[in-house]
């Protein structure tokens, strides 16, 4: 059995949606390749200032040779951009490996809105650390197009899929109290005071931890924010909303929205990347700039709608895409 190789600096114990694409098309990718994952905590590492869960790897040189010499990989996909990317990277140009790349967060605009780093100089970071990538996976078409202006080359579309026996209508209670929801990292990034500001006779819960989490919680003590839920109780808190909020305008797709649908629960959101590309002109498009208006749209949608979406997203064809895109290492 060939071998595939994931170099990545997110992995567990972190939470988010790159972690959690990889680890659902594990399963998939396993019954064509032995995989082993380099990532941050087989080095020295420290934790990133704003969130805690995330690990920074430092002085990766000998242990990322060391990985690729007892592994001898046919196959390499770099996930990310940080310290373990670069290692992987640098090991493969200087061995003559051919790799893949994916892009999953659109960093610069988070540094930009945290330190007022100029976007641009982001994007040129990451052109550079992509451009000799065979094939650079991308997660929307939009994603795509945004990336061509900034002169990356080599995009192909790597959608997403959701776990539709997890999420589940079938979770929805009778006679609960009404509410809205967001779901997620509790984060500048993510414009969750979009969602707060809403102005609804329904109960608002957050569902998520994150950097902001006090300070929103002090200024807006009449929601309910609940922490980080995972499983059942993460599906029964979708399933029972009677929308789900999305107000990020930075994300690259967006895996909440999916696991929503998949729950029967309409998604109120900005016509912006990830968004738009999963909804833009469907029976459950509730976009708009205005999100108060979305709410009132997505309200209107037929849940079982939303089911019948969800469903064409499964894991297996993610898993097929990333296969269809990946490179052998050697000539």
């Amino acid at each position: 059995m060939k071998k595939l190789a994931i170099i990545t600096d997110a992995w567990l114990p972190q939470v988010n949606g790159v972690v959690n694409t990889y680890l659902h098309i594990n399963p998939f990718l396993k019954q064509k390749y032995q995989i082993e994952v380099l990532h941050p905590m087989m080095f020295t590492n420290f934790s990133y200032p704003w969130y805690k869960e995330i690990k920074i790897a430092i002085n990766t040189k000998k242990i990322t040779e060391k990985f690729f010499g007892d592994y001898d990989p046919d196959v390499i996909h770099i996930a990310t951009e940080g310290p373990v990317g670069i290692a992987g990277k640098k090991f493969c140009e200087n061995n003559k490996l051919r790799y893949t790349t994916s892009f999953h967060t659109r960093f610069p605009e988070y540094i930009e809105q945290r330190i007022m780093i100029p976007k641009i100089i982001g994007y040129s970071f990451l052109k550079n650390f992509h451009k000799n990538a065979c094939n650079v996976l991308v997660p929307t078409v939009s994603m795509r197009n945004e990336l061509t202006k900034y002169q990356f080359q080599n995009l192909k579309i790597w959608s997403r899929g959701v776990n539709t026996e997890l999420f589940n209508p079938l979770k929805r209670k009778k006679g609960m109290k009404k509410y809205i929801v967001y779901i997620g990292r509790v984060s500048l990034e993510k414009n969750i005071e979009a969602f707060l500001e809403i102005r609804t006779k329904m109960d608002k819960i957050v569902v998520g931890d994150g950097p902001e989490k006090q300070r929103l919680q002090n200024k807006y003590p009449y929601v309910s924010f609940v922490g980080m839920k995972k499983g059942q109780d993460l599906a029964n808190y979708y399933a029972n909303a009677e929308a789900l909020v999305f107000p990020s305008k930075t994300d690259t797709f967006g895996n909440v929205i999916l696991e929503s649908l998949a729950s029967g629960t309409p998604v109120a959101a900005y016509p912006v990347t990830g968004p738009k590309d999963i909804l833009k002109n469907s029976l459950i498009d509730s976009l708009d700039n205005n999100i108060e208006n979305s709410l009132k749209k997505a309200l209107k949608i037929d849940r079982n709608d939303c089911r019948k979406f969800a469903m064409q997203f499964t894991w297996d064809k993610c898993a097929n895409q990333f296969l269809s895109n990946i490179v052998n290492a050697k000539n």
